[in-house]
């Protein structure tokens, strides 16, 4: 889902992306926002007819503004957990926030805590500022002054719905952290998830009655991504122990780079196997898939080699690394396999279905100790 989204900066050396969602979403926002100047005008006691632009310009720029705004509140998380040592991958927005990528989240209940705590608070500060910066404006700049006082208010609100105790908010990552200091780390990630998918419910309900879409897509978002994160943690601390040795296929299957398409598929129908690393005599030189294969015509296999199709880029992991990291990193690169390397030697492969089985093997065992 990541992947189609557009770099257009960085801060702290982390890259900011756009992902296309925001796009769709900001004339969305900036109608729903230019529908109500007048209104927001009327209640400051401002007549309308002082603007300058159009409601629907300044609605406009108020959609960027919560944008903006969303990216600092992440920028919030992002500082808080570069001061804990943690690395961040990149900080995307999209159509209903941002997602900051921190590579080897911490799951101590403190560092959560005061990372997810940290966002909320650049809201409420951004929201307090543009408010008194708003409030101290004469009328004669009606529309600057609306435009703060609107987005001192767009902050606050951001605050306030980022600390409902559910996931996947912050406040629900501040329940979690606070539920953890006393129990199992993933009971308490059911208890906020739980709690996050009725929130989800009650939001589609009232969208449902009161005809707001919006309502219904927030509510959509919400009960995928709070499923979501109990999910990775089921998996995360169900594969905990286990190492890429532990579940890794160790004897390895090889191809010449120098056969044939046609060879290769007679060889894949008799092992089984849909990817494979290539080797140049003892040199392992890439990997050559299936759907790479499928790319050239039926009546070209004899003309093309292994060599000439294969991927040189190798996913490679260490033996040692954890199980759920080598599940990470698939996930990100979208492959289905790595290849699992000590030093310069090729030992083994771990694919999604060696983790998977590895994920069941470690229930049944839960489930008979229970």
């Amino acid at each position: 889902m990541l992947k189609t989204a557009w770099t257009i900066g960085h801060v702290f050396g982390i890259p900011i992306r756009l992902h296309i969602t925001l796009l769709l979403i900001l004339p969305l926002f900036g109608w729903i926002f230019g529908n109500n100047i007048e209104l927001f005008a009327e209640m400051l006691q401002i007549d309308p007819e002082q603007l300058v632009f159009g409601s629907y310009f300044i609605g406009f720029l108020l959609g960027i503004g919560l944008f903006a705004s969303v990216a600092l509140h992440e920028l919030g998380h992002t500082w808080m957990a570069l001061r804990r040592g943690m690395t961040i991958r990149s900080i995307t927005l999209l159509i209903l926030g941002g997602i900051a990528e921190i590579e080897d989240m911490s799951k101590e209940p403190t560092d959560e805590l005061v990372i997810a705590i940290m966002g909320p608070l650049v809201s409420i500060i951004l929201g307090v500022s543009f408010y008194a910066l708003g409030a101290y404006l004469p009328n004669m700049v009606a529309d600057l002054r609306i435009f703060l006082l609107y987005l001192g208010q767009i902050n606050i609100v951001l605050a306030v719905f980022n600390l409902l105790p559910a996931f996947p908010s912050d406040g629900g990552r501040v329940l979690r952290a606070v539920l953890a200091r006393r129990g199992n780390y993933l009971a308490a990630t059911k208890t906020a998830t739980s709690l996050g998918q009725s929130m989800a419910i009650l939001f589609a309900i009232l969208g449902v009655f009161s005809g707001n879409i919006l309502l219904l897509v927030v509510a959509f978002f919400l009960y995928i991504a709070a499923n979501h994160e109990y999910q990775t943690n089921l998996l995360s601390s169900t594969l905990s122990g286990f190492t890429v040795s532990d579940l890794m296929t160790r004897d390895v299957v090889t191809v010449p780079a120098h056969h044939t398409l046609s060879q290769l598929l007679a060889f894949m129908y008799d092992e089984k196997h849909t990817g494979y690393p290539v080797v140049n005599g003892d040199d392992v030189v890439g990997c050559v898939t299936m759907q790479d294969v499928r790319k050239v015509d039926v009546g070209q296999r004899d003309d093309y080699k292994v060599q000439d199709i294969m991927a040189t880029d190798l996913h490679t992991i260490k033996p040692k690394a954890d199980a759920f990291d080598a599940l990470t990193k698939m996930s990100k690169e979208q492959i289905g396999r790595l290849f699992v390397f000590d030093q310069d030697e090729l030992i083994g492969i771990i694919t999604r279905s060696d983790i998977m089985k590895g994920f069941q093997l470690r229930q049944i065992e839960r489930r008979e100790k229970a």
